[in-house]
């Protein structure tokens, strides 16, 4: 991170938390634990946060290191409604914990895997107002510059549903930075790493060709066809029969799978899912007009509101999460925790946590 980023951040924070509480594991990865927790404020107010511990085993491999200070740098520079924000980050005895904006809801995939296994697509209105979204995340992450003005060429690399998180207020994040391309990170994707998850790649990432926003766009596109058609489009048997999908690029036409959709919205989804990059629409920022352009036809009126409705049926549908069955690992966490806030980690460049970043009426 420059110094003139670092300086940005370090004035907007200002007094932090007397301590972080978790309360419970909300999902556990192959990377990753995410708690749902509290950020208790000297006065005793007290905010939700997410808390996202990388697995132990992990933290030791320079790799995941290197990638996980990556994702705090960036989470931490990046200001944007649609995009999860990161408040802290540090090194506490060798495990990486991660403070985060809390969207309390759901993962996309996981409102997508329940459709998928009836088949079901989306409301038409509904899954263009989440795409529009995404793309408003992506191309403010394309767009963005540092304090000098000095462009930061910030490219996810991993858009899918995993990455979209939903909120029962219906708004629309895409997280994890882990993996992108910027020049504020130390991490290179290079030595012939794809990078993403397979079946949301662009064909050119398959060909090793260099990567650009047009292979985020093209990510996008993919899961607006998902959420429409009910299915997943290049998932193959296996990670080989998947690659070779991703190369052939034969893309359904949306219609023909769901006679609902409408013929418009057919052409703004092939278009996107071209397999030639300098056919897809120039920028993340033009897919989201046209896509603006066909909601004034299609449904003027779908708004946040019409995700919220979708994930507040899905959570009342679904089963609470495991949670972890000692309470040492628990209690472990716990004192993690405590050495982070009492400043007993080593700091990835994060600043404490301003009570002020809590206030939802502030604008970004």
């Amino acid at each position: 991170m420059s110094s003139g980023a670092r300086s940005r951040i370090s004035t907007r924070f200002r007094r932090g938390p007397t301590r972080y509480v978790p309360m419970r594991r909300l999902a556990l990865g192959g990377m990753a634990e995410v708690w749902r927790g509290e950020a208790i404020l000297d006065g005793g107010d007290r905010h939700p946060i997410a808390i996202k511990r990388v697995l132990p085993h992990l933290a030791q491999d320079p790799m995941y290191r290197s990638m996980f200070q990556d994702e705090a740098r960036l989470g931490m520079l990046l200001r944007h409604e649609n995009i999860v924000r990161v408040y802290d980050a540090r090194d506490v005895g060798g495990t990486f914990i991660m403070i985060l904006e809390l969207v309390d809801g759901t993962m996309l995939k996981s409102i997508l895997d329940r459709a998928h296994a009836r088949g079901a697509g989306m409301p038409v209105a509904t899954a263009l107002h989440l795409c529009r979204e995404l793309l408003r995340a992506l191309q403010y992450a394309h767009d963005a510059v540092d304090e000098k003005g000095k462009h930061l060429g910030i490219i996810h690399r991993d858009v899918s549903p995993h990455n979209l998180l939903l909120g029962k207020d219906g708004g629309v994040k895409l997280a994890d930075f882990g993996l992108a391309d910027a020049s504020v990170h130390e991490t290179s994707m290079g030595g012939g790493m794809l990078g993403g998850k397979l079946g949301y790649l662009a064909p050119e990432i398959i060909q090793q060709k260099p990567a650009s926003p047009a292979i985020d766009l093209f990510a996008a596109g993919i899961v607006l066809w998902e959420m429409l058609c009910g299915r997943r489009l290049f998932q193959g048997a296996d990670d080989s029969a998947t690659v070779r999908a991703v190369m052939k690029c034969e893309v359904p036409t949306p219609s023909k799978l769901q006679r609902r959709i409408p013929k418009k919205v057919d052409a703004l989804v092939l278009r996107a899912l071209a397999k030639d990059p300098a056919a897809r629409p120039p920028s993340c920022e033009h897919f989201a007009q046209e896509i603006d352009a066909l909601l004034a036809e299609l449904d003027p009126h779908v708004s946040s509101k019409d995700v919220g409705l979708i994930v507040n049926l899905y959570l009342a549908a679904e089963p609470p999460a495991p949670q972890p069955s000692a309470d040492a690992l628990l209690d472990l966490f716990t004192q993690e925790l405590e050495a982070f806030v009492e400043g007993h980690a080593p700091d990835l460049g994060a600043a404490p946590l301003d009570p002020a970043l809590f206030d939802q009426r502030r604008r970004y």
